[in-house]
């Protein structure tokens, strides 16, 4: 399986990125359409998730740096669905960029 890591800087404190991650995994329909099986696993004392379903899986990380918060995908999709990767990529940098500023 095809894997892709997306990196996202943000001026928000990590618990406040957090939270609006959770959020946006959560309840994001465009997210919803890629796998609508879809099922997540927060673990707030790392701030982390883990995403499964049947299109594709991920994981998620929010780290601490000096300027906020750095957000960490590793995606990884099945061979079948390499042809729509950039799509995937360019929709999750455009909602974490929408979600985080």
């Amino acid at each position: 399986m095809p894997k892709f890591t997306i990196e996202h800087q943000s001026s928000n404190k990590p618990q406040e990125a957090y939270s609006k991650i959770k959020d946006f995994l959560s309840n994001d329909q465009d997210l919803r359409r890629f796998d609508s099986k879809m099922d997540c696993k927060f673990s707030d004392s790392d701030m982390s998730c883990k995403l499964n379903g049947s299109q594709f899986k991920a994981d998620v990380k929010i780290t601490e740096i000096s300027e906020g918060s750095k957000v960490t995908l590793i995606v990884d999709l099945p061979f079948m669905l390499t042809p729509f990767k950039s799509k995937v990529q360019e929709t999750l940098q455009k909602k974490l960029s929408k979600y985080l500023g």
